[in-house]
């Protein structure tokens, strides 16, 4: 996953000084992303896979706030086993419980 994350952290970085750039992330990338994920997660819920209480928009900022988190700061790598057990661990948690 560095190969790819390393760009998304320059840009990342790059937007926290340039305005233009800040807003280029946040129409044609995050928002773009974010929405596709509330929408992927919202079908599952309606599926009852994910509990009805649950509130999408913080699964989202869950799931890619630790993702960020070690794409930024890489004193841990961001490798597909901590994605892995990270959505394990998520859904625990959202799924319904019989």
């Amino acid at each position: 996953m560095r190969g790819r994350g390393s760009v998304v952290a320059e840009i990342i970085g790059i937007a926290q000084s340039d305005p233009d750039v800040a807003e280029a992330l946040s129409t044609h990338y995050a928002l773009q992303r974010r929405r596709l994920a509330v929408e992927r997660l919202g079908h599952a819920q309606q599926q009852g896979q994910i509990r009805e209480d649950v509130d999408l928009e913080s699964i989202v900022d869950q799931l890619w706030g630790a993702c960020y988190h070690r794409l930024l700061l890489p004193a841990q790598p961001l490798t597909r086993e901590f994605a892995d057990q990270l959505i394990a661990n998520l859904f625990q948690s959202i799924t319904p419980h019989p």
